[in-house]
């Protein structure tokens, strides 16, 4: 009681996250996607935005970098490099809108990313152009906003790799390899801000084995029941946790 007291939490505000950062958890170990998409905005329904977007990179740094040796010989790192030099100067701007903005506009953007975040996982791959380079700068300015934001890198991400990057597998590596730089890039950033603090270290620290075990259990139902509805299953969890965090923030505005 007197840890949680430390963070500022209840017994009931800390389960609350506990449980949200579960089920994120666990649908990233089914689907292989939507850690952050899910955490964020249902996290948020029981502590601040701004809080929960600075644990939730705390979390994305230290469990990805695993993921960032592992998959480091197969990502396309000119497009990586490019995207992380575009996020240096998109970041800042989202971190200062988490700061300033209010609450409720706060949570419609988080609901406003899950739904962009879906139809982008939905949407057909398209015929492969050329990028010179500023496309990927582009890209890595919106996915710098969206992070320093709402923790949410992906979606502008997806979308460049989609169009640019023919092959799955260096997609999908150089995901894995941008998310946790983008984490990293990001919170010198929200410390500057203020809006990093020891209680979200700490929380962090707290929720990491909740992590780590509910990935564990979605990698075991994926192996034992996925079949071809998991991305339907996803993405319904997905619009439904949207639609929850959208409705928040509207009561909230109301009078």
């Amino acid at each position: 009681m007197s840890t949680l007291a430390a963070l500022g939490l209840t017994p009931a505000t800390a389960a609350g996250a506990a449980a949200a950062i579960a089920f994120a958890a666990v649908l990233r170990g089914f689907t292989g996607f939507g850690f952050a998409l899910a955490a964020v905005p249902l996290a948020s329904m029981f502590l601040p935005p701004s809080h929960v977007v600075a644990t939730v990179l705390v979390m994305q740094a230290a469990i990805g970098m695993r993921d960032c040796i592992v998959e480091f010989r197969q990502a396309d790192w000119r497009a990586v490099l490019l995207m992380v030099g575009g996020s240096l100067f998109g970041t800042p701007l989202g971190v200062l809108a988490l700061a300033a903005a209010p609450l409720p506009l706060v949570r419609l953007a988080l609901g406003a990313l899950v739904c962009l975040a879906v139809v982008v996982s939905w949407r057909p791959r398209p015929v492969v152009t050329r990028d010179g380079g500023r496309k990927a700068l582009l890209a890595g300015f919106c996915s710098g906003v969206s992070n320093g934001l709402a923790a949410m890198a992906g979606p502008p991400a997806i979308i460049y790799f989609l169009a640019f990057q023919p092959r799955l597998a260096v997609m999908r590596s150089s995901l894995m390899v941008f998310f946790p730089l983008a984490a990293l890039l990001a919170l010198p950033m929200v410390a500057y801000s203020g809006l990093l603090g020891l209680g979200s270290v700490v929380l962090a620290i707290f929720l990491l084995p909740v992590m780590v075990l509910g990935g564990w259990l979605g990698a075991w139902a994926f192996r034992r029941f996925g079949h071809r509805s998991y991305r339907p299953f996803a993405s319904a969890a997905l619009l439904l946790t949207a639609a929850a965090t959208i409705a928040k923030g509207i009561a909230e505005l109301l009078p």
